[in-house]
């Protein structure tokens, strides 16, 4: 993958009508340290309140252990959101490809307004990244006029440790441990956090993510 494409998205911001999933054991997770958590699932049970979604193109829901974004629709964006609201956060979780292209793009979203304003955070199973804001319906790249390349970032089916920081107007993308970008933007100080997949040309993108954590800066 070269440079992003002009997207052509689907809207698919699902709400949560549940709250926090008690089952979720966030001292499992070494890496999260003793940061005070906001918001955590493990995706192990449907109570957590993520709604799901299918049609004959898309598909957001439970799957395998974890919680998976899928699209067979090419330059497509599907997302997911629970229904909340914070300000300053640190959003991790860990995604990896199902099936598809390498050529993707997937990733974390905080301060999600509504469809048409949010920031995202995202790579691509080839190795790039990004982050991207959203306003008014348009979404435009932050920082660069294309995405970066990492080798950082594991390829093909391989698993990805993601996080997204969100602070005051501080924004940036961590992978695998490694600062990949930071950039400064005060468009949007607060909003929703959620998960975010798509496609570029090539159709059939399918990623899971493992577990979804909010935590204070």
């Amino acid at each position: 993958m070269i440079k992003l494409i002009p997207l052509v998205l689907i809207i698919l911001a699902l709400s949560l009508s549940g709250c926090k999933n008690e089952s979720f054991v966030a001292d499992k997770l070494s890496w999260v340290g003793n940061t005070p958590i906001l918001f955590a699932d493990d995706f192990s049970s449907p109570t957590g309140g993520w709604r799901t979604y299918e049609d004959r193109l898309s598909f957001t829901g439970y799957d395998q252990g974890g919680f998976r974004l899928s699209i067979d629709q090419p330059n497509f964006l599907i997302w997911s959101v629970p229904g909340l609201k914070f300000q300053d956060t640190h959003v991790y979780t860990r995604a990896h490809k199902l099936d598809g292209p390498d050529d993707n793009l997937f990733g974390l979203i905080c301060r999600y307004q509504d469809n048409n304003n949010f920031y995202a955070f995202m790579i691509s199973s080839d190795g790039y990244y990004g982050i991207y804001r959203k306003q008014a319906g348009y979404l435009s790249l932050m920082g660069s006029t294309k995405m970066g390349f990492s080798e950082v970032i594991q390829r093909g089916d391989e698993h990805n440790q993601i996080t997204a920081v969100c602070r005051g107007d501080q924004l940036a993308l961590i992978v695998n441990d490694a600062s990949l970008l930071q950039v400064r933007d005060s468009t949007f100080t607060y909003g929703d956090v959620g998960m975010i997949a798509g496609n570029l040309a090539e159709p059939g993108t399918h990623i899971l993510f493992d577990y979804f954590i909010v935590s204070k800066p």
